[in-house]
């Protein structure tokens, strides 16, 4: 359930970063006919293989991410965008990921949701911090992590790993995409900062109007008792 800022962070890395040939996602079922999640229209001309574990739209090869078929470094940019959460073994995931990725350039670009609500596809297994990618991503020569919102329990995190070279100074965190969304969470004209989330005044009203006469029931309830 690819988020629109993930094909926006993808675009932005593609500036900045040589993606090479060939290129494959992990991850590209279009689940729901009304979501715009097709990346093929960003590599254009380009020999693109989209892969899941089930048969359906976007899908050119079934496969299992902890067991791919592609042989040692024959991917050149692989890309598993909001899939993780929904592999049974991450570790292993990334691992075969490593695997695959050319040894000569080839890059790895994962994201996934961490403040985000249980969804299906057809399950919802795990979430990820920023060190949780960075980890995930050991295999690789040089990796980048950053999350998106609160620093503490980011929104979304993102991680790109390249094999037999640096990412030099790249920092995901000043990419147009992430500064632009950290801009939007960090304006207190978004709303009310609820822990983690920003919540529209509006919205925040409604809860309490709703909530309220239950805390104090629960409250006086409480001292009646003590």
């Amino acid at each position: 359930m690819a988020q629109p800022i993930t094909r926006q962070v993808l675009q932005d890395v593609m500036a900045v970063v040589d993606l090479p040939d060939p290129v494959v996602e992990f991850g590209s079922l279009q689940v729901e006919a009304a979501q715009d999640i097709d990346l093929r229209r960003f590599f254009a001309g380009r020999p693109f293989t989209g892969t899941d574990f089930r048969e359906g739209p976007g899908v050119d090869r079934v496969e299992d991410l902890r067991a791919l078929t592609f042989g040692d470094g024959e991917v050149g940019t692989a890309i598993c965008l909001d899939t993780l959460e929904h592999c049974a073994d991450p570790p292993q995931a990334c691992r075969e990921l490593a695997r695959v990725t050319r040894r000569d350039g080839g890059v790895c670009l994962i994201s996934s949701v961490m403040l985000f609500g249980i969804h299906g596809y057809p399950n919802d297994y795990f979430r990820f911090t920023p060190e949780g990618f960075r980890e995930l991503l050991s295999g690789f020569d040089d990796v980048r992590v950053v999350g998106i919102g609160d620093p503490d329990i980011p929104r979304e995190v993102f991680g790109i790993g390249v094999h037999g070279r640096s990412l030099g100074d790249l920092d995901l965190a000043k990419l147009p995409s992430v500064v632009a969304l950290q801009r939007v969470w960090d304006d207190p004209a978004t709303g009310v900062k609820v822990g983690p989330l920003r919540v529209p005044p509006g919205q925040l009203a409604r809860s309490l109007v709703r909530e309220l006469p239950g805390v104090l029931r629960a409250r006086r309830a409480a001292r009646r008792s003590a």
